[in-house]
């Protein structure tokens, strides 16, 4: 003997379809949320042959990376001392 589900050409019944339109109703109040981000990525640049510069947020602090394919610096830690030009400057000419 073989159990039969339905058949192709049978119609849903009322309670099914009754069953469906509370779950679609229901469905739109569930929503998962997601933890808030603390670290994010607000600007780059790209300096060629695979360099960059970059502007990273963690929580309520800005840093200033520069990243190459081997290596990830810490520039500065922006919003405190110096202003960013004296420090890009300093930067560079210890990089002679």
């Amino acid at each position: 003997m073989e159990a039969k589900f339905g058949n192709a050409n049978s119609r849903p019944s009322i309670l099914h379809l009754d069953w469906w339109m509370r779950l679609w109703q229901v469905v739109p109040s569930l929503r998962i949320s997601k933890a808030p981000r603390r670290l994010r990525l607000c600007e780059s640049v790209s300096l060629g042959e695979k360099r960059i510069v970059a502007v990273v947020e963690y929580e309520t602090q800005k840093f200033l990376l520069g990243g190459s394919p081997h290596n990830v610096s810490l520039l500065a830690r922006l919003g405190e001392g110096k202003d960013f030009s004296e420090l890009m400057t300093e930067w560079c000419e210890r990089q002679r």
